[in-house]
């Protein structure tokens, strides 16, 4: 092998190893680097997704990492998180799971309730909070609303193109607008005769003569008076003639006896008939009454 050769192999371990450290003191610097920390723990059910050195968010900061995930068999993860010194976890606070991007890393998320001033002890466990739905989850709600989106589009389909549901629809909105068509017609033919109505009471009302209609009333209220004034007449004359009836009803008078008295209607009954009987026998033998001379 050449000098050359090897200069450049070297320079190429070099870079490799430059890297490799830049990687890595990356990787220590984002999980906290020299800063001191304290650990935590929380429990999530199998197939969450964490793995170590996963991030660590309280209320969207983050406060630390995930040091260690332990399997239990009853179904849990035992999540080790380590947190920084200058961060304190306060009461209340829930973790959960959540997307870490689009190509399937998670994180931790820890949400703090508001207004509380305690603080969670080193090394408690954080109760577990719901967390958002991962891609799997949201890969699996897609297709099932494609299949539900797939199944309403077929039965629609079946209802409104194979048993001919479109064709009913074209012919009702064909119908819908025939109708709207003729109530269209009704309406103007009823606009334009109330129309005509409205003119004609317009010129009925304009050729009355207002000053014929103030004589008529003014005559129409003399009438009234006219009349009032005969009922008023009337009505004392019916109250004389109901006095005078009373009086020769009642009265010692001549015609109060008349009318009352039977023995001077018999007297007068007596002299009508001596009267008539006179009359008849004057007209039998006038001679004997009437003794006319002529010279």
């Amino acid at each position: 092998m050449t000098t050359k050769r090897r200069d450049e192999v070297l320079v190429g371990l070099l870079l490799m190893v430059a890297l490799a450290l830049a990687l890595g003191g990356t990787i220590w610097i984002a999980r906290g680097g020299l800063a001191k920390g304290y650990t935590m723990h929380a429990r999530f059910p199998w197939g969450a997704g964490l793995k170590q050195g996963q991030p660590v968010l309280l209320a969207g900061v983050q406060v630390g990492f995930v040091e260690k995930v332990e399997l239990i068999p009853d179904g849990t993860l035992d999540v080790t998180l380590q947190v920084q010194d200058q961060y304190r976890i306060p009461s209340g606070t829930t973790a959960s799971v959540e997307a870490n991007g689009i190509f399937g890393d998670m994180l931790i998320a820890l949400t703090p309730v508001k207004g509380v001033d305690g603080k969670m002890a080193v090394g408690d466990t954080i109760p577990t909070g719901a967390g958002s739905p991962g891609v799997g989850q949201l890969l699996e709600k897609g297709d099932s609303i494609a299949l539900n989106v797939r199944a309403l589009s077929d039965e629609a389909r079946r209802q409104f193109v194979d048993s001919g549901g479109v064709r009913e629809v074209r012919r009702t909105v064909a119908d819908l607008t025939k109708l709207v068509a003729q109530l269209s017609a009704v309406a103007a033919e009823q606009s334009r005769q109330l129309t005509l109505t409205q003119s004609q009471l317009r010129k009925t009302l304009s050729s009355v003569d207002s000053a014929k209609v103030d004589s008529t009333l003014v005559n129409l209220r003399a009438t009234s008076a006219s009349f009032e004034q005969l009922s008023r007449d009337f009505r004392e004359t019916n109250t004389q003639v109901q006095s005078l009836v009373q009086k020769v009803n009642n009265g010692p008078g001549t015609a109060g006896k008349l009318m009352n008295d039977p023995a001077v209607y018999a007297r007068m009954d007596t002299l009508l008939a001596r009267l008539d009987s006179l009359a008849i026998d004057v007209r039998k033998n006038p001679r004997k009454y009437i003794n006319l001379k002529i010279f």
